[in-house]
């Protein structure tokens, strides 16, 4: 791993059993990766790298949990979170020809599916939910130009997790058991963000997310 992002990544924090304990440039670390991932080469080599940190499990997710109340912090890791999970044929253009090319996509793709893996959790949507609960509260006059920024990083996060296709190898299991897509679906439910999927495609007021959740409710049902 190049010791730059090496060194950054150290910087976050460190999670110990169930508690995240932050260091004092999280936040301006938070920012670094973002700003590293905007000059990442053609094989994507930065995202590969923090997919094999497993930053996504390690430090943004126990991050977003437990310094919700942060809000700079908060609204930094969903934008950086936002980038890590862009589909791989957003990230190469296409799926690559070359073989080489085609290697990388896989590793990209493979990280994206232990992220999704992740992502299935009732306390992760619970935080996700509340959040843009408490944004959709406010009215028009009300909402500032991050509070629309966050709506739609939260809605492109959702629409990026279920998005990642399945593991075929991984998830050989018997026919009944949930794949990890139903674990994400289930969680989506308890947490309440299917109810506030289904506002936003309702309120006339919200018309704007009305792509967002086209996508998210089309990825819902896919394989279904």
């Amino acid at each position: 791993m190049n010791c730059e992002l090496l060194a950054t990544c150290s910087a976050l924090g460190y999670l110990e059993g169930d508690s995240y304990h932050k260091e004092t440039d999280c936040l301006e670390s938070v920012k670094d990766l973002i700003r590293y991932l905007r000059h990442e080469d053609d094989t994507r080599d930065v995202r590969q790298q923090l997919g094999d940190s497993q930053i996504v499990q390690n430090d943004l997710l126990p991050i977003i949990v437990q310094y919700r109340q942060d809000k700079a912090l908060f609204d930094a890791c969903i934008r950086l979170m936002v980038n890590l999970t862009q589909p791989a044929v957003l990230c190469f253009g296409k799926i690559p020809d070359d073989p080489v090319f085609r290697h990388h996509f896989m590793q990209v793709t493979s990280h994206l599916q232990a992220y999704k893996e992740a992502f299935a959790s009732e306390k992760v949507f619970g935080i996700l939910s509340e959040t843009l609960y408490n944004l959709l509260q406010l009215d028009w006059e009300q909402r500032q130009e991050e509070d629309n920024l966050l709506i739609e990083r939260i809605l492109l996060l959702v629409r990026n997790m279920l998005h990642v296709p399945a593991n075929p190898c991984e998830e050989k299991k018997v026919d009944d058991d949930a794949s990890i897509h139903d674990r994400v679906l289930w969680a989506i439910h308890m947490s309440g963000f299917d109810d506030l999927v289904k506002f936003l495609a309702s309120a006339q007021s919200e018309q704007q997310w009305s792509m967002h959740v086209l996508e998210i409710i089309s990825l819902m049902f896919r394989d279904q």
